[in-house]
């Protein structure tokens, strides 16, 4: 195959903000800043394109990004072409964009996705594009309202318009990540999940089933459980619904949206079955949740050659954020407040309502709860009250999705000190509307926050592929213990 077309301009219009059918889940920013699977759109995009390609590629952001183009097509031969992609296009099937990206440089032909409003649009001679440049400077080739009659029709890529909440959701509810050892896979009606951890995934299948009919509205059933060739499967009906983890990162809550969703998913967690019990098997409940499993865990970590490399870095920046001190720290601070813990109540537990895991449509404040921890027994779904609190209070106080996501930079203070900073957006008013439900409901957040350290210093050997994910989560631990030690 020859080298590819050395006048091709490969183009991603992203010059058009969210529509306002679709900021209810994403905010106000541009299509290619939607975050999803811990990178942009645009990044997804990029990344999907074969390397020289990734070379040629140019993405329009504003009318500044406009003239310089002009001026490169103008100053290009007669045979310069130009291949222009919405910055609203999703593509479901990337190595499809590939294929059809790798023969582009040999394409005789114009082409669009679709006759009206063309996501996507290839013009052999680029010229074209400076003879309608008036028309391009006032609008994305996807807002203009001629048919492309002259041009063919690609069969082989199908382009979702995420401007629209249906594509949006179809797009961000098909492209479900899954830890190393699960395989999710999506069609039009079903989520299918696999995993050769056949106790865990017939736990969670199990869970639906021998919680109380009053909690089972909440929750995504599943069904079809299987067995064959050392891996468990079973299956849900797709719902399609945003998590709040997208909604949350993307600002798309306000004072009225978010108070409304956090007071069902508070509603669930309060209308929980709760049984009695006596303080002391509830302060050793809440021990063996947020010491004892943080103990095996840091020792688990500790253990990694990575593990000790990071801690070995922070520790040489900022002595105080090594593993250690914290845990040390922790267990100082867990002493003075462990009383707090010693309720006399037991509850049955979801076990991870992280944003991630909990679907809201706020237009229906219709809320649904995927992937609980699970329970082979009845007695298995007895959990300490406080421990979902502290899920869902890690995901609000804790900023965990903005780091799960990558909306972070972790870098050095002028005297060398390592310190975090979140990409975030007006979140302190909605942290203390949380803070006053808790108040309402008579928790105290000083022993939910202690919670939330155990939850981020507890993660740390989950995330060892992610070298610099594991530093922000010792700083988050360690501002957390700064505030409960402040209070």
């Amino acid at each position: 195959m020859s080298e590819p077309h050395p006048n091709l301009f490969l183009v991603v219009d992203d010059r058009e903000f969210s529509t306002e059918e679709v900021r209810s889940l994403v905010g106000q920013r541009r299509f290619g800043d939607i975050i999803f699977q811990r990178r942009t759109l645009f990044e997804h995009f990029r990344a999907s394109l074969p390397q020289w390609a990734q070379q040629r590629l140019l993405r329009l952001r504003s009318a500044e990004d406009l003239p310089p183009l002009r001026a490169a097509l103008a100053a290009s031969g007669e045979d310069c072409a130009i291949c222009i992609i919405a910055g609203r296009a999703g593509f479901a099937q990337p190595e499809r964009l590939r294929q059809l990206i790798e023969r582009l440089p040999y394409a005789e032909e114009d082409f669009t996705d679709r006759l009206y409003q063309p996501l996507l649009a290839f013009l052999h001679n680029g010229h074209a594009l400076v003879a309608d440049w008036a028309a391009f400077e006032a609008a994305p080739l996807h807002r203009w309202e001629r048919a492309w009659h002259g041009s063919q029709r690609v069969q082989a890529l199908e382009a979702l318009d995420l401007g629209l909440i249906r594509d949006l959701l179809s797009f961000t509810t098909g492209a479900t990540a899954a830890r190393h050892f699960n395989q999710v896979q999506a069609d039009n009606y079903y989520y299918t999940k696999s995993s050769a951890d056949c106790r865990k995934l017939e736990a969670e299948y199990r869970f639906y089933q021998l919680v109380p009919e009053a909690m089972q509205p909440w929750l995504v059933q599943p069904f079809d459980y299987r067995e064959q060739a050392g891996r468990a499967s079973y299956r849900m009906q797709r719902f399609y619904l945003a998590d709040a983890a997208l909604q949350w990162v993307h600002d798309a809550f306000d004072a009225a949206s978010f108070t409304a969703f956090i007071e069902r998913l508070l509603f669930f967690l309060a209308q929980r079955p709760r049984r009695d019990c006596g303080k002391a098997q509830s302060a050793a409940a809440a021990r063996a949740l947020f010491v004892d499993k943080l103990e095996q865990r840091a020792s688990q970590f500790l253990a990694m050659d990575e593990g000790r490399r990071i801690n070995a870095l922070v520790q040489s920046s900022t002595p105080e954020l090594a593993l250690e001190r914290q845990l040390e720290r922790f267990r100082r601070l867990y002493a003075r407040h462990e009383a707090g813990f010693a309720l006399e109540q037991m509850a049955i537990g979801h076990g991870d309502p992280c944003f991630s895991n909990v679907l809201y449509d706020q237009s229906r404040y219709l809320l649904k709860l995927i992937d609980p921890k699970g329970a082979l027994s009845e007695e298995e779904l007895w959990t300490h009250p406080f421990y979902d609190l502290c899920k869902v209070s890690h995901s609000v106080l804790g900023d965990y999705d903005f780091i799960n996501n990558g909306l972070y930079q972790v870098s050095f203070a002028d005297d060398n000190r390592l310190v975090l900073q979140l990409r975030q957006g007006q979140h302190a008013p909605l942290k203390a509307l949380f803070r006053q439900q808790l108040r309402a409901q008579g928790y105290d957040a000083r022993l939910l926050r202690l919670g939330e350290a155990s939850l981020f210093l507890s993660m740390l050997p989950l995330h060892i592929d992610i070298p610099n994910k594991i530093v922000a989560f010792l700083l988050k631990a360690h501002a957390i213990l700064d505030e409960v030690e402040s209070d």
